[in-house]
């Protein structure tokens, strides 16, 4: 079983995490075992308070991306989100071909109104996979439904990011 994050910062598991509880937990636990305030004390406590820091960086670190935190529920629950063979929607399949078409053009004609478009469209589609999320995740307990949309949301991910990089080869 995985170490959960959740605990580790005495949070309940749960993908809608506000982050601003996020934040204080972490500098709490951060403040607790800084190495520097293990600085005088023995080797293994040393270990042990950085230890705990580089799990609380990890931690965070995870729990602050929404991907990430709902592949530590996952986790959690014994779901791998890479290993899981969720079937993919055609009617998403269609959309990324559609995004990734409209990309290609707005590249090729150096448009960069149709690449914010674009991004708009995408980031509104990500709000709307997050929302699937929270309600896959902590209401209905849907494993395989929230696989199929992490999975959706890290097509969205990289798409975000190739129209990010596509903006900096216009501004180039």
């Amino acid at each position: 079983m995985p170490q959960s994050y959740f605990a580790l910062f005495n949070l309940e598991p749960r993908f809608a995490l506000p982050g601003e509880q996020l934040d204080a937990a972490y500098r709490k636990l951060a403040a607790q075992v800084h190495p520097d305030r293990y600085a005088s004390a023995a080797p293994a406590e040393q270990r042990r308070a950085l230890s705990l820091a580089t799990s609380a960086n990890e931690a965070y670190r995870t729990l602050k991306k929404p991907r990430l935190r709902a592949e530590h529920l996952l986790s959690l629950r014994g779901v791998d989100v890479l290993d899981s063979a969720a079937p993919t929607s055609p009617d998403f399949l269609l959309e990324q071909m559609g995004w990734r078409e409209v990309l290609s053009d707005a590249r090729a004609g150096r448009d960069g109104t149709a690449l914010e478009q674009l991004g708009d469209l995408v980031r509104r589609r990500t709000a709307g996979l997050l929302l699937q999320l929270e309600a896959h995740l902590d209401t209905n307990d849907d494993n395989c439904a929230a696989v199929q949309a992490v999975q959706q949301l890290m097509f969205v991910e990289k798409l975000l990011f190739d129209i990010d990089e596509a903006h900096g080869l216009l501004e180039a």
